[in-house]
């Protein structure tokens, strides 16, 4: 890949992770409102942002193979990154399709849509009761199953734009 093409592909990817962060600064924000279709626009606008990330380093095009391996060098992505998103990554990629094989595999599709209550308070209730379940202690979030820890997240957003940073100003192609 052409260095003037890498570098506009890290100031994408940097500003993705801005927009991660801003999103996330905003679940934090509307957790104290009370108003959970608040927090989960937030919650939903901070995983599109994560998600693309996670395409930009460990892309599904072959053809991108290259571009995510390079970007997964140059930044020091360990292997074992938050960033994955393991299966949190399908559940927003294919939102559709996604929500279409949860409701299909439930006993019953009678469902609370939005959880905002610390984990423990929900002993008692199967994990596919909720659509969307966010501990706001924790920031662990469940979504139709697949789990992530959003503040663990948020912070490899951060620490990836710090090592975006660092590229972009000692790498200058022009």
């Amino acid at each position: 890949m052409d260095n003037r093409i890498f570098f506009k592909v890290l100031e994408e990817l940097r500003q993705q992770c801005r927009f991660a962060q801003l999103a996330f600064q905003n679940v934090r924000a509307t957790l104290n409102e009370q108003d959970p279709e608040r927090v989960f626009l937030h919650v939903h606008a901070f995983l599109n942002h994560a998600t693309t990330i996670t395409r930009f380093l460990w892309p599904a095009r072959a053809e991108s193979k290259e571009r995510g391996d390079r970007l997964r060098q140059e930044l020091k992505i360990a292997d074992d990154s938050p960033l994955i998103l393991q299966g949190v990554r399908r559940q927003v990629d294919g939102f559709d399709e996604a929500f279409e094989d949860w409701l299909a595999i439930l006993e019953s599709p009678n469902y609370m849509d939005m959880n905002l209550m610390p984990t423990g308070t929900m002993s008692g209730f199967k994990a596919d009761t909720f659509q969307r379940s966010l501990d706001p202690d924790t920031f662990k979030l469940h979504l139709r199953g697949a789990e992530c820890d959003l503040r663990k997240i948020s912070d490899e957003t951060r620490k990836l734009d710090a090592a975006i940073q660092q590229w972009l100003r000692t790498h200058n192609p022009w």
